[in-house]
């Protein structure tokens, strides 16, 4: 579950799903648009489904219950980094969902702090759901009163039907304490190790803090790979040996110098300008209040202006003993301003 902008996002080809018949592997197809975010399902991801509900270790609805608890909450953590992207002047386009989790195509602004923020929302999002979900259960409103803490352990299931209440806030609570927990692992370019490369960035700057967040990233890929491994866990070893080759990729672009020693700037081979920090609610509320109020005070002066020129008008047809006394103020007023300006 991480997200980072790429290259090739937004184009044609596999950018738009591929062609089935080019190559089925690259087969993502579109299965909708939210708020102009493309949502994608990599073909190894509906394997990924089929063979889970085919080797099913309890019940086939047990296990499609865990499937849709687990594509949606993937979803929604994915549209935490997109929305906080945007949110932080930035922008996103795409998700793609896959077995080893979902990428979010979103470009934020490239500083320690949006880039904090853009990666933090998406655990977020899973604390917000399993927070939910355990104050339901908590408060005994299903009969019994437990929260399934251990992640190891409290996955079978008694009652495997779609209508239980009960058993929909206990997946979605396991799930999702599953995913933050798993999110916090220190392996870039995961969330855990970004938030820890943006954290060091600070104090270090860019380069040193991918330097440091890539060769603890690459640590806790080697001990992730053991865990898979010696649980037969071959999930997490794929993860993990995606992740060594993500941090030693970043190694390597740092020590040929692909990064250009600036700050705020990635590899040299994408050095696309930072879009326009979008203005907060607050900013913007002000500057359209003071908008308007900038446009009726021209209206008043337009007014005013008429209002003279009446005046005046007035005066050379029937002399200015033919004025009212408000009249008379509104010119002596108007004359006063115009000599005031005058002065200045």
């Amino acid at each position: 579950m991480s997200w980072e902008h790429r290259e090739w996002a937004g184009g044609g080809g596999y950018r738009e799903g591929g062609r089935f018949a080019d190559n089925p592997l690259n087969w993502a197809p579109t299965i909708g648009t939210v708020s102009g975010i493309r949502v994608r399902v990599h073909i190894l991801f509906i394997l990924f489904i089929f063979f889970e509900l085919l080797g099913a270790k309890y019940s086939v609805s047990y296990t499609a219950q865990c499937m849709f608890v687990l594509f949606g909450s993937v979803l929604l953590h994915e549209f935490g980094h997109c929305l906080a992207g945007r949110r932080v002047g930035g922008f996103a386009t795409d998700i793609l969902m896959w077995p080893l989790g979902g990428l979010a195509t979103v470009e934020a602004p490239r500083r320690p702090w949006p880039q904090f923020l853009t990666v933090v929302f998406g655990p977020l999002v899973n604390v917000a759901l399993f927070s939910i979900a355990a104050g339901l259960m908590w408060s005994g409103v299903f009969g019994e009163r437990s929260v399934p803490f251990n992640p190891f352990f409290g996955w079978e299931s008694d009652a495997s039907t779609w209508a239980n209440p009960r058993l929909w806030a206990r997946l979605i609570f396991q799930i999702n304490w599953v995913l933050f927990l798993f999110n916090l692992w220190p392996m870039y370019p995961m969330d855990g190790g970004r938030m820890l490369q943006c954290v060091l960035w600070w104090k270090l700057g860019h380069n040193r803090s991918l330097s440091i967040a890539t060769t603890v990233g690459m640590v806790a890929a080697i001990v992730l790979g053991f865990y898979g491994l010696a649980n037969q866990q071959w999930m997490l070893l794929a993860i993990a040996i995606m992740g060594y080759m993500a941090c030693r990729n970043q190694r390597m672009l740092l020590k040929f110098g692909a990064y250009d020693g600036s700050e705020s700037q990635g590899p040299r081979f994408d050095l696309s300008q930072d879009r326009p920090r979008r203005d907060g609610w607050l900013t913007r509320l002000r500057k359209q209040r003071q908008a308007r109020a900038l446009e009726l005070h021209r209206e008043k002066q337009a007014s005013l202006q008429e209002e003279v020129d009446r005046i005046l008008e007035k005066v050379h047809q029937n002399g200015i003993q033919s004025l009212t006394e408000r009249e008379k103020k509104t010119l002596a007023d108007a004359t006063h301003k115009q000599q005031a300006a005058g002065r200045r």
